[in-house]
């Protein structure tokens, strides 16, 4: 009997060491769970708080994912509901303006009269050098007219070098190979025309900066054509100049909108290193499609689980995985899923904040609502059989009639998702690098994979067996952790790898998994063994209940020793009772008893008997 249970006890080992490996995957049942809860949780706060008391930005998020607080924050518009402000100003804010509108949008009310205003603070960029480039195979002479001035002529060398200025808005630059625009002349038409075949192109630089942008349509003509070119290159302003962030969200906002702003695109792209904080990766993927923000944006991911460029990473983990609504297999976004999941608070929320609680739902776990401004919900994209996707990755028709979550709009046609061989790339595995080319993020990767344009895939140098990476059992990457795998503060030999380390099965739930299988098999233990668990119990009670001292001579242990004798009660011990000192007192003298007479008498005897002998 023994021998089963323990086998029995074996067994249910095994079938709870294998739930804890389970455990370390996303479970889509528990998900749904837990992402009710925080729906839930986000609602009771709402109503616990009011909408009228939640910030400009909460009002604008718990409207965006729950659809609610929508009288609230339209109440708080500014100039006759054009604008909104931020932290009690009075002036206008872009960023909040154009989250305003990307929530009322969402539920379906009309924000006509809000993107006017936002439009009308699109202003030229006067952050940016110009450049006039024209190119061409042989020597030629070109012409060169604006302003309804007379043509300037402008010579070009054998070595491309140009002769000369062209007027006060055209002087030479970047030893001679360029004419710069001088930023009062950037409303200027420029028309070029040369004697022989040549191109014309537009380049940008931050001033002071050495990284030269170049715009990616250019113009080119036949000997004696002519080429337009004109700077278009605006932002969004706000006080005496431009504002970037401001300008990210405004651009976001009105191309899902449908509303052309390349115009913006110089002055957001020129900009990026010095605002990393605002991800403006994020934006341009979402705008642009390219897949180089794309890639930029995914591999600032931190730890496989967040985002943190701005010091909150339950802002930016969703401000990063917004282009990405529609993809529920990409890697990183499943490794940020898992992590929000572990660290969600007991009552559904994250981190106890209302707009961050509400932007991680509206970004990753995302609802329609079905708004179409008259009361009606509007069917919905994917259930009609179209497709959710970008205004930028649309091929097709956009179908205003169905409904998609906050940016997205629907398509007639399934995005186009570029492969990496499509790219003429090659697909890199975890263990090696792109060597001589660029790394790009697409469709068809695996976690810990990276496509190679350009470039060859060559295996990472072996870590040395004497770092602390090898030696606690870790492996250096270069691309970051895989998504069964976790980042160690521990050292690899340089200073650009991740030390990686497996991680252990069932994440943080794993103690309480192991607690209740040491319990299960204590309880299992004991029903097996319980008349030898009762003896011992007994002699432990006995133990106290009775004197442990031998009797003098006997083999035999006394009573109160070992296992009592049957049928007898074990003897009660009384309650020993401590009693404190008494008070020190002097001892009482007492007069010694007065002598009767005959004791006199006999005293007087043996005295004298006393006497005699001596």
């Amino acid at each position: 009997m023994e021998k089963k249970a323990v086998l029995s006890v074996f067994a249910l080992l095994l079938i709870l060491s294998a739930f804890s490996f389970v455990q370390a995957q996303i479970d889509p049942v528990e998900e749904l769970e837990k992402i009710n809860n925080a729906y839930q949780c986000l609602e009771d706060k709402v109503q616990e708080t009011t909408c009228s008391s939640l910030s400009t930005q909460e009002k604008i998020f718990t409207l965006l994912s729950i659809d609610e607080c929508q009288t609230e924050l339209m109440s708080e518009s500014q100039n006759d509901g054009e604008c909104w402000s931020l932290g009690g100003s009075t002036s206008c804010d872009i960023k909040t303006t154009a989250q305003a509108i990307l929530a009322l949008e969402n539920t379906g009310v009309n924000t006509e009269k809000e993107e006017a205003w936002l439009i009308s603070k699109n202003t030229t960029a006067t952050e940016l050098a110009w450049y006039l480039e024209i190119e061409n195979s042989e020597p030629a002479t070109c012409s060169i007219e604006y302003a309804g001035l007379s043509p300037y002529t402008v010579t070009i060398g054998e070595e491309g070098k140009l002769s000369n200025d062209a007027g006060s808005c055209l002087t030479l630059a970047q030893d001679d190979n360029w004419l710069r625009i001088s930023p009062s002349c950037f409303d200027q038409e420029f028309k070029v025309s040369c004697d022989q075949n040549f191109l014309t192109t537009l380049l940008f630089q931050k001033i002071n900066s050495p990284t030269i942008q170049v715009l990616q349509s250019s113009s080119s003509s036949s000997a004696f054509g002519t080429t337009t070119e004109k700077v278009d290159s605006t932002c969004f302003s706000q006080g005496s100049g431009c504002n970037y962030e401001g300008t990210l969200w405004a651009s976001l906002v009105l191309n899902s909108l449908g509303k052309d702003i390349n115009s913006n695109l110089p002055y957001l792209v020129t900009l990026t290193e010095e605002n990393l904080r605002f991800i403006p990766e994020s934006f341009l993927y979402s705008i642009t499609s390219n897949l180089e923000y794309r890639t930029a944006t995914l591999s600032k991911q931190i730890s496989s689980k967040w985002w943190e460029e701005s010091g909150d990473k339950f802002y930016d983990t969703p401000l990063a995985l917004y282009p990405f609504q529609q993809e529920e297999s990409l890697g990183e976004k499943i490794n940020s899923k898992e992590w929000l999941l572990d660290v969600q608070d007991e009552n559904g929320c994250w981190d106890s904040n209302v707009r961050n609680t509400a932007f991680i739902l509206a970004s990753i776990w995302p609802k329609t609502f079905g708004g179409s401004g008259d009361g009606e919900g509007l069917p919905d994209c994917g259930d009609a059989g179209y497709f959710c996707t970008s205004v930028s990755s649309c091929s097709g028709n956009l179908l205003s009639e169905f409904d998609c979550p906050s940016l997205l709009k629907c398509c007639s046609v399934a995005p186009i998702q570029e492969t990496c061989s499509e790219q003429g790339g090659t697909i890199c595995n975890s263990n090696q690098f792109c060597s001589g080319g660029n790394q790009v993020s697409t469709g068809d990767l695996s976690s810990g994979e990276t496509c190679c344009v350009e470039g060859a895939c060559q295996t990472s140098t072996p870590p040395s067996e004497s770092t602390e990476c090898a030696l606690g059992g870790g492996e250096c990457r270069t691309t970051g952790c895989n998504s069964n795998e976790k980042e160690s503060f521990l050292s690899c030999e340089f200073g650009g790898d991740s030390c990686c380390t497996t991680k252990s099965p069932g994440g943080g739930g794993s103690f309480w998994i192991w607690f209740f299988l040491i319990l299960i098999i204590l309880v299992v233990v004991g029903i097996i063994f319980r008349e030898k668990l009762r003896d011992f119990w007994f002699g432990i009670q006995s133990r106290f209940g009775r004197s442990s001292r031998r009797p003098s001579g006997s083999g035999r242990p006394g009573p109160g020793y070992g296992r009592p004798p049957p049928h007898h009660p074990l003897r009660h011990v009384p309650e020993r009772r401590i009693l404190l000192p008494a008070e020190t007192r002097q001892p009482t003298r007492h007069a010694p008893p007065r002598k009767s007479g005959a004791q006199k008498e006999l005293d007087n005897v043996l005295k004298k008997l006393k006497d005699m002998g001596k």
